[in-house]
């Protein structure tokens, strides 16, 4: 039975190859290949693309080391807690001296920058204010010029009298000095207190705001005896 099955299927697909012909079968079957291919290219998702697999590098884990840093300085002069503190790497002056318990009474906090940035293992010196002032009562940038002082002063005296010795100056004699005014004379007092006494007369050049004009200036008025 199943024999007889077979044969007639075979005859009907004979007679229908027969009708329709072996060229047109084969065109047929090549076109329908053909729209397979393009619908499935048409509606096969694309691929993920390779920067949605791979991890993509931040900034933020570079940064984050230069938020978390820390310096390590050393805070001396007139403060409760002199020693060596750990701060933030973006720490100014004032943090460090709050870190020292804060100033003493005697400090100078005029005659330094507490704004200033701090880099790790630098000093922060905090100056001390001069004990005793002498009453100045003469104006530094009215003092009496030479030629109304020399018919009642010798002038080898006069002259000696304007030295000023610029290791046991205060601030008040150094701004008797040409060209030094309250800013420089705190800036000459700081430098005294943190790097010791001066050697020579040249070694105010490393004082922030005197320059070979400046100094020139004032040469002949000061000593480092």
């Amino acid at each position: 039975m199943a024999t007889d099955n077979l044969e007639k299927l075979r005859e009907i697909v004979l007679q229908w190859i027969a009708f329709v012909g072996i060229r047109r079968l084969v065109a047929a079957v090549g076109t329908a290949l053909c729209v397979v291919g393009v619908a499935w290219f048409v509606l096969s998702p694309s691929p993920v693309p390779v920067e949605s697999v791979l991890p993509v590098a931040t900034t933020s884990g570079a940064s984050q080391p230069q938020s978390s840093s820390t310096v390590r300085v050393h805070v001396a002069g007139a403060v409760k807690r002199p020693g060596v503190y750990e701060l933030p790497g973006t720490s100014r002056v004032i943090d460090a001296l709050q870190a020292a318990g804060g100033s003493l009474t005697s400090a100078d906090l005029e005659g330094i920058n507490l704004a200033q940035t701090i880099v790790d293992a630098e000093q922060v010196f905090i100056p001390r204010r001069s004990v005793s002032r002498p009453r100045v009562t003469v104006a530094p940038r009215h003092r009496p010029s030479p030629q109304t002082t020399s018919s009642t002063v010798p002038s080898s005296s006069s002259s000696e009298s304007r030295i000023v010795n610029i290791n046991t100056a205060t601030s008040s004699q150094l701004e008797t000095l040409t060209g030094v005014g309250p800013a420089t004379a705190r800036a000459i007092i700081a430098y005294r207190n943190s790097k010791g006494p001066f050697t020579k007369v040249e070694d105010l050049l490393n004082v922030p705001g005197i320059g070979p004009a400046k100094l020139a200036g004032m040469r002949s008025e000061i000593s480092v005896s």
